[in-house]
């Protein structure tokens, strides 16, 4: 069976899931000739000092977005130059927010994506079991296919 995607969608987060899904979504969009959307979702819930409720002031948080911006454009930049992707085959995307919503409710209903691909996690057991899988809860909830690339098992 063989499906074709015209909008896919590729939720990164740093994680080597997310490294993985990127991987899947670029090799997927290069067999369709899919139109490619990077989205990375910034949970400012996250960002607190271990947990310690140490929320971060603003000049920090304007260097995390910069850096990420700077990560973004440059792998978009890397796929046109290196990857064949057309100028308008590829767009990054920076949000903050859950990234369960925003995958879902925000971005995927605006950008009609057909495909969303998403690590199998990148959060620990605890982690998990406190706020829930971002593919688990994309999986549920999603009105498109969706495909969990998993990092190899380890030996």
């Amino acid at each position: 069976m063989s499906f074709e995607y015209k909008k896919i969608l590729v939720a990164i987060d740093g994680s080597k899931g997310g490294e993985k899904a990127l991987d899947e979504a670029i090799e997927i969009a290069k067999q369709s000739e899919a139109h490619l959307d990077i989205l990375q979702v910034i949970d400012l819930n996250s960002l607190e000092y271990g947990g310690a409720g140490i929320s971060l002031d603003g000049e920090q948080i304007y260097e995390i977005e910069h850096q990420n911006e700077d990560y973004l454009l440059d792998l978009r930049k890397d796929l046109i130059e290196h990857d064949d992707f057309k100028e308008d085959q590829v767009r990054v995307h920076l949000r903050f927010g859950n990234p369960k919503l925003v995958i879902v409710e925000d971005f995927q209903p605006e950008y009609h994506n057909d495909l969303i691909i998403v690590g199998a996690t990148g959060k620990n057991f605890i982690q998990r079991m406190m706020v829930g899988s971002v593919a688990s809860y994309v999986t549920r909830a999603a009105k498109c296919d969706v495909l969990i690339a998993k990092t190899p098992a380890k030996k």
